[in-house]
């Protein structure tokens, strides 16, 4: 909730007069950004931030090309979704400083001072924004208006959200500024989940360096597994596709309709995420030492990933697992196994085939037993095919 803008423009007078920020006029997250801007000296009256030089800028920008190539379909969408409104969608590295900026041609043309590429953006240099202060709060963040800390900035609302890498570290932050506040509301969960959408994509640009290992190290492995990956990078592509419709029912007002989009874009990306999580342990061909694992949950999720190259075969896959088991193995190297048995299954089912898996632990043994029944469908008669099994030491329960 925003305070009243005679509020901010009076907490500001007051600071700027006397040095002193009241708490009672700004909101909580916004005197924590004007708190931390005057501890490092950021100053009020600045009317638009420093600049790197552009050799500095230009050097920045080449070492950020992964980030900025992994942002820019998702400044198109974010843009569209603002609608004729004057904005910017901007782009910073994780030292705050602007590496990319998409704009409509008034905002970026006509508007003296804005930032452009190179700009420091943290606190330290600009006070509270849409850029330092996600980052410094590490999550998302409105900066509206006055509430700026320098008065150069204060024509703009700006919305940002920290950009995160598979390890979870901060490398960027997404954010948009508009001329008008009123398109706060309807940018917020479309910025998010834009924001989910690039973290989506350097894990895309990681399983392309995984698969390229496989080829260079197990050739024998490749094809299945690239057969994998375009499956679910297809399915992510179709994420962005519903996100860049929703950008457009939000401007003519189809609210219900995009938000019900967007959720289902949402939904889409953090299926994304685990597929890919997932593969790339299936993908991964370090060793490792045995350990307890749930292979009830390993096979699900396996078979979740499978889904797509079932559905071209147009083989069901039918489960018999009875209750959770676990097993002492090297996970990566178990996944593999049970990838080889499931493909080997599904082209004896072949069309319209069923593969049947069962998990039944030996009766007094320590072995778990897994086995595949692939059933074909033919015109003439039924094939007795025996399951293939295999068998892995069991754990205790965790």
């Amino acid at each position: 909730m925003s305070f009243p803008v005679a509020d901010v423009l009076e907490a500001g007078r007051i600071y700027r007069s006397i040095g002193k920020i009241p708490i009672d006029l700004l909101r909580v997250e916004v005197y924590r950004a004007w708190e931390r801007s005057h501890l490092q000296g950021a100053n009020p009256h600045a009317l638009q931030a420093e600049k790197l030089s552009v050799l500095d800028t230009e050097r920045l920008v080449e070492s950020n090309t992964y980030l900025i190539n992994a942002a820019r379909p998702y400044f198109r969408i974010l843009s569209q979704a603002v609608g004729r409104e004057r904005h910017a969608v901007m782009l910073s590295n994780h030292h705050a400083i602007l590496l990319d900026v998409f704009s409509d041609e008034q905002t970026i043309n006509e508007t003296e001072g804005f930032p452009p590429p190179g700009t420091l953006m943290s606190e330290a240099v600009a006070g509270a924004n849409g850029i330092g202060t996600p980052l410094a709060e590490e999550n998302y963040t409105e900066i509206v208006a006055a509430e700026h800390f320098i008065e150069g900035f204060h024509p703009f609302s700006c919305q940002g959200t920290p950009l995160r890498n598979d390890q979870g570290e901060i490398v960027g932050v997404l954010s948009i500024s508009a001329r008008s506040p009123d398109v706060r509301q309807r940018l917020k969960e479309i910025l998010i989940c834009a924001s989910h959408g690039i973290e989506a994509e350097f894990l895309v640009a990681n399983l392309e360096k995984d698969v390229r290992h496989v080829l260079e190290s197990h050739d024998d492995d490749y094809q299945p597994l690239e057969n994998l990956r375009q499956d679910i990078i297809q399915a992510h592509q179709a994420s962005r596709l519903q996100l860049e419709i929703v950008s457009r029912m939000v401007v003519v007002n189809r609210i219900d309709y995009a938000m019900q989009l967007l959720q289902q874009a949402e939904k889409s990306i953090q299926l994304f995420r685990r597929r890919a999580t997932f593969w790339r342990k299936l993908a991964s061909f370090q060793r490792d030492v045995p350990q307890p694992l749930l292979l009830t949950d390993a096979i699900c999720s396996l078979v979740d990933l499978l889904s797509t190259e079932a559905a071209i075969r147009k083989v069901e896959v039918v489960l018999y697992l009875t209750e959770p088991i676990i097993v002492v193995a090297d996970l990566n190297s178990l996944l593999r196994k049970l990838l080889r048995y499931f493909l080997q299954a599904f082209e004896i089912a072949n069309q319209g085939g069923t593969v049947t898996v069962a998990v039944n632990q030996i009766p007094n043994s320590e072995l778990v037993e897994v086995s595949f029944k692939p059933t074909p469908v033919f015109n003439i008669a039924q094939l007795d095919i025996a399951p293939a099994t295999f068998t892995i030491p069991r754990g205790e329960k965790m």
